[in-house]
């Protein structure tokens, strides 16, 4: 075995202990998981990036996009949002007559992480439904919020409802590759796999679930983005061009520049985040470090 191979082994042997040691925190919304990983080249930066995870997707599904963020010289944190226990009864009165309850407990859910870690910022990738409780968080408190790529945002395609936003997902899941024209590769089949059974100890609070995917429809999220784009948050959206859950088109009608940095589309469906990294992964990373040199240099002319 060459030296190089042996630092490839070496590489993924620290992904996958890094992966394998969960933390608990006990949160607002229960008791979270959270992986936090370090890749072992020198960091681009030293402000990590949150994966803030679509409805029913967790860790284990987003192991081929967090290895892949790691890739990219960043350090990857995310959770597996608490399906059980919680108390929000000393939550602010206002906040819960201002957000849905769910997607405000996911929401103090991550605040609670980043404050029990002690991470003063962070970049965020905000996956489906994350867009949502991670534009409510970024709303409570500004200034832990460096930049958010949100991919496949929810809450940002116009009046929703919870019959059309099922018929999204199942049309999404019913997808194949002459539908998407794009050939599936085995890693893709794996991760799919890997959803069926995740989804599946998702909803083993069925009441939580289904509460939160009525949040998830009657959200909206542009007004937020429009406040976090004051603030100086750098934000880009990232859709895929077949997504039938927020489709592309009804997005553009709602985006406007007063509220983001730039609209990026790709090739693909809903899901691909966590299909296919390789792409959509690297492509948020990228826009993350496109934000944060805009933000140096709109310092330089202004200072």
């Amino acid at each position: 075995m060459s030296f190089e191979d042996l630092s490839i082994v070496g590489r993924a042997t620290s992904f996958e202990s890094q992966f394998a040691h969960t933390e608990q925190f006990e949160t607002v919304g229960g008791t979270a998981e959270v992986v936090d990983i370090r890749p072992e080249e020198n960091l681009d930066t030293d402000v990590p990036v949150f994966l803030a995870p679509a409805w029913a997707s967790t860790l284990e599904i987003y192991k081929p996009a967090l290895r892949t963020i790691t890739e990219q010289k960043r350090r990857a944190i995310s959770l597996n949002h608490p399906r059980f226990g919680g108390d929000m009864s000393d939550t602010a009165e206002e906040m819960l007559e201002k957000y849905p309850e769910e997607e405000l407990r996911k929401a103090l859910t991550i605040l609670d992480i980043l404050d029990q870690k002690g991470i003063d910022k962070i970049d965020v990738i905000a996956h489906s439904e994350g867009a949502i409780n991670t534009a409510i968080a970024a709303s409570i408190h500004p200034e832990k919020f460096r930049s958010i790529v949100f991919v496949a945002p929810a809450g940002m395609i116009g009046e929703d409802t919870f019959t059309r936003l099922a018929e999204g997902f199942r049309s999404q899941s019913s997808k194949t590759e002459t539908t998407t024209r794009m050939p599936f590769t085995e890693a893709q089949r794996e991760v799919a796999q890997v959803y069926i059974k995740e989804i599946l100890a998702y909803l083993k609070n069925p009441i939580r679930s289904v509460k939160e995917g009525m949040d998830i429809s009657k959200s909206q999220i542009h007004d937020m983005l429009r406040y976090l784009h004051e603030k100086g948050i750098g934000i880009v959206v990232l859709s895929g061009v077949d997504d039938p859950v927020f489709p592309m088109n009804k997005m553009q009608e709602i985006a406007k520049a007063d509220m983001l940095d730039g609209f990026l589309s790709l090739r693909g469906g809903h899901g691909e985040l966590g299909v296919r990294p390789e792409l959509f992964v690297t492509a948020a990373t990228d826009m993350l470090a496109k934000l944060e040199v805009k933000k140096q240099k709109d310092a330089e002319r202004t200072g």
